[in-house]
């Protein structure tokens, strides 16, 4: 029988209470200029090209970790993950108060907002990998699963309020407020993340060979069989589960027939899913967490994004069953890989973790927004939910093969 422990046991922990708080600040700031930046890029073009261009614009942010997160990892594992992270939410610091400069001036351009993407793209390849890295490093190992669960709820709970606190300040105080906002947020992050010690730190980049590093980091995922059908399991996730968020302003707009209001209340909705979701992982014990079969959540996920294709007003209920599904789905596979890495290649393997969420997610959402473009956005979705049925049916049938090898001899 599965036991349920605290669920914010982990906020014990000091060194982890003192970056979890400035966290959600910044994770609020981050949904709003999410949220602004894809309104941006919805009504900067015509309604039949939105979903191609919004697309491409997560494409964007996404691309540079395919070639930057192995990259990454070696410099985490080199010279830690604390420093890596702050000069990740420097340079998206910066970024923000760019977009509210061009904004405000009202001189911002289809390229420009494309440019601006892809920096953070670039900054996003190194922050996935550090953020996890560094949560690791500052809680002890038994607590992993949990601090990753708070930290997925602090994410959701900013994707529930970013949206709308974005509506609130566009409505009161224009676009250009809102990339400010964002910009701010970050400051108590930037305070307060050197003040923080870490368990245990090696820093060895002198002496190390960086393509060697780089290369034995591939060969143990690997040589993993659990970690690589985890990985699998990701890859599969991402390109067709992820573009359900990430295409919202386009179906919100197109097939739900709804305004920037209406998209929050979807968005919020994923969000309330998802706090649910992480406080139910977050009262389960690691071992627990661990053992789950994530391609059942697939099932899920991909039940919900069929359903809202068929009847799109029914995406503010299923995005509630999408959003606590998604943190699950996470919290499962981030935990695993962590808890399957030494200490030495944790920044390695979680960066090839990043380079498959951060990469592969926006590709699939550039992917169905040009199909979205082409033969309608509810058909899109059609095709994202039935993809990820077929998957679990397929592992599903596989995991059984070798006990039907057993039966018949």
């Amino acid at each position: 029988m599965t036991k349920y422990s605290n669920p914010f046991r982990a906020l014990r922990n000091r060194s982890y209470l003192m970056f979890w708080i400035p966290q959600s600040i910044s994770l609020i700031g981050t949904w709003i200029d999410t949220t602004l930046r894809g309104w941006v890029g919805v009504n900067i073009l015509p309604e039949n090209k939105a979903a191609g261009f919004i697309g491409l614009i997560a494409f964007l942010k996404g691309f540079p970790t395919v070639v930057l997160s192995p990259v990454g990892g070696v410099f985490i594992d080199w010279f830690g993950p604390k420093e890596v992270l702050f000069f990740t939410q420097l340079a998206d610091t910066i970024n923000a108060c760019f977009m509210a400069y061009l904004v405000y001036k009202n001189i911002l351009t289809p390229i420009q907002l494309l440019v601006l993407s892809t920096l953070m793209g670039i900054s996003a390849s190194f922050y996935l990998p550090s953020r996890n890295t560094f949560i690791g490093n500052i809680v002890p190992k038994n607590h992993l699963p949990n601090a990753l669960a708070l930290h997925s709820m602090i994410f959701n709970m900013a994707r529930m309020i970013g949206p709308s606190i974005a509506g609130f300040v566009v409505k009161y105080y224009g676009l250009s407020f809102g990339f400010l906002v964002n910009a701010i947020s970050f400051v108590p992050l930037l305070i307060v993340l050197p003040m923080i010690p870490l368990k245990d730190q090696v820093k060895n980049g002198k002496s190390r060979s960086f393509f060697g590093d780089l290369v034995e980091g591939v060969r143990f995922v690997s040589k993993s069989r659990t970690m690589t059908l985890t990985f699998y399991s990701l890859i599969v996730y991402a390109f067709f589960g992820m573009p359900y968020s990430m295409l919202m302003q386009a179906f919100a707009r197109s097939a739900v027939k709804t305004g920037l209001v209406g998209y929050g209340l979807t968005m919020g909705s994923m969000g309330l899913g998802a706090l649910i979701g992480a406080l139910f992982a977050g009262g389960m014990e690691p071992e627990h967490v661990t053992s789950i079969k994530e391609e059942y959540l697939i099932l899920a996920i991909g039940m919900s994004t069929l359903i809202t294709s068929i009847y799109p007003q029914a995406a503010y209920v299923m995005s509630f069953v999408n959003g606590a599904c998604q943190t699950m789905f996470f919290n499962i596979t981030n935990s695993r890989t962590q808890f399957l890495s030494p200490q030495n290649m944790r920044g390695r393997t979680m960066s090839l973790y990043a380079l498959i969420n951060n990469g592969v997610s926006p590709t699939g959402a550039f992917v169905f927004g040009l199909v979205g473009s082409a033969i309608g956005i509810k058909s899109s979705y059609t095709i994202l939910g039935v993809a990820m049925i077929l998957y679990f049916v397929l592992r599903r049938y596989l995991n059984n093969q070798p006990q039907r090898l057993k039966s018949n001899n």
